[in-house]
């Protein structure tokens, strides 16, 4: 009787553990809805920037996925299909935001590597 007790409580724990599913803290999440879209703003409006910096001026044609993650700021993540000119590249995009740091210029760093390029990255 004592073994069925702690055979049920566990699988009840386990029942409960699983039917909601969370990440762990820090981990990436990935994006939808009004949060997806806000990030797509944020990635356009970074690579408008990235261009005005001598940067390349690519244009996204399309986000493949999207997340964010919190690590002393902002990181987030792109898998993307952008254009540079003529050229279409998937490329990931890495824009990592510490809104403390504006007074210093260092509040946001981008990175984007397309496949067979330089990684191209910027801080401001």
């Amino acid at each position: 009787m004592q073994s069925a007790k702690v055979i049920f409580v566990l699988s009840l724990t386990l029942a409960v553990a699983f039917a909601n599913p969370r990440l762990p803290p820090g981990a990436p999440k990935p994006l939808d809805g009004e949060d997806l879209s806000k990030a797509k703003e944020l990635l356009n409006t970074t690579l408008a920037q990235l261009a005005t910096a001598d940067g390349p001026n690519y244009q996204v044609l399309n986000v493949i996925s999207a997340s964010s993650q919190l690590v002393a700021g902002t990181l987030h993540k792109f898998e993307v299909e952008l254009s540079n000119g003529s050229e279409t590249k998937e490329c990931t995009v890495k824009i990592w935001d510490r809104p403390w740091l504006h007074e210093k210029g260092e509040a946001t760093n981008v990175k984007v590597q397309c496949k067979d390029d330089a990684l191209v990255e910027k801080t401001w």
